[in-house]
């Protein structure tokens, strides 16, 4: 069974962590991946949140968004959840751009990420 990638923009390993802003409270997380579009996280404290719940996200490379979670998987006591954008400031859209630029440069190996 072929799984179709939904993300528009292309998906880059990110090895962050941040925090989210879930109904009034902070929940630490940290990060699989990540997209222009949105990222996959994993919150580290046990966390039950539903497809479609809306939080704030500050990602410690200097992203600050809102975001709505599209998926939530669950396997072998993980959960990760699909987080789409919803809004973020041309700061940190920024922020994201340069990542990737970077992590293409890395890739090439004309840059190292820090």
């Amino acid at each position: 069974m072929h799984i179709q990638e939904r993300r528009a923009a292309p998906r880059f390993p990110l090895d962050s962590t941040g925090c989210a802003i879930i109904n009034g409270s902070n929940v630490d997380l940290k990060t699989h991946d990540v997209s222009q579009g949105g990222a996959l996280v994993e919150f580290v404290a046990l966390t039950s949140l539903k497809k479609g719940t809306k939080l704030r996200v500050r990602l410690n490379i200097g992203f600050i968004g809102r975001a709505i979670i599209c998926r939530v998987n669950t396997s072998n006591n993980c959960t990760l959840y699909s987080l789409k954008f919803d809004r973020f400031d041309f700061y940190s859209d920024l922020v994201l751009s340069a990542y990737f630029v970077k992590y293409d440069r890395h890739l090439s190996g004309t840059c190292t990420i820090h």
